[in-house]
């Protein structure tokens, strides 16, 4: 039977109460733009070099005021971040449990600004290895960025569980080896993860 070494952890959405959608319905507003374009626009066109770390803060910020027709300081992407980012306190709970028997990382797509604005909130003690796709240059559900997380991690198949509230980015996981589980509540977690014997 093969043991779990390590448990990696997604950052937005799992470890952070946070994503997307209020951020789009504020740049729909002062764009008057859908909120279906404006996701488009930001997560197909600029997001992902953004969050690979291709294009700068003041890049990223130019270039989605410049497709949304609104003045550079209207985008606030950090600044909305930093009014509206939380931390899901269950989990940071059970990550202090599984911290005694078990390798824990974090495996996040964020960019460097609110990165930087996160490590300065997290207790960074709780995760022995911290990985991101600003960093790394990749993203989920790359399969590279899995693969490249496991060999830091010394891990082999089946060896960790990643934990993920988007679905597309737990197939890319068991695709790599992991075996991936998607997150909806705490409650929900403390089963899956009991399944697997932790």
């Amino acid at each position: 039977m093969i043991q779990i070494k390590a448990v990696i952890f997604d950052l937005g959405g799992v470890v952070i109460n946070y994503d997307n959608k209020e951020y789009y319905k504020y740049l729909s507003k002062e764009s008057k733009a859908k909120f279906s374009e404006v996701k488009k626009i930001i997560e197909q066109k600029t997001l992902p070099d953004f969050e690979k770390g291709k294009i700068t803060l003041k890049q990223f910020e130019s270039k989605v005021a410049k497709d949304l027709h609104i003045p550079k300081e209207k985008v606030m992407w950090l600044k909305f971040y930093k009014k509206t980012v939380k931390f899901n306190y269950d989990v940071i709970e059970l990550i202090k449990i599984l911290h005694k028997d078990y390798t824990i990382a974090f495996l996040s797509n964020i960019d460097k600004s609110r990165y930087s604005f996160t490590m300065k909130l997290l207790d960074l003690n709780l995760f022995d290895f911290r990985f991101t796709s600003c960093y790394l240059k990749l993203r989920k559900p790359d399969l590279l960025i899995y693969k490249n997380v496991m060999k830091k991690l010394n891990l082999k198949q089946k060896e960790a569980i990643f934990i993920d509230n988007m679905v597309e980015n737990i197939k890319g996981a068991n695709k790599a080896g992991l075996i991936g589980i998607h997150f909806k509540s705490r409650r929900k977690l403390d089963i899956a993860l009991y399944k697997h014997n932790l």
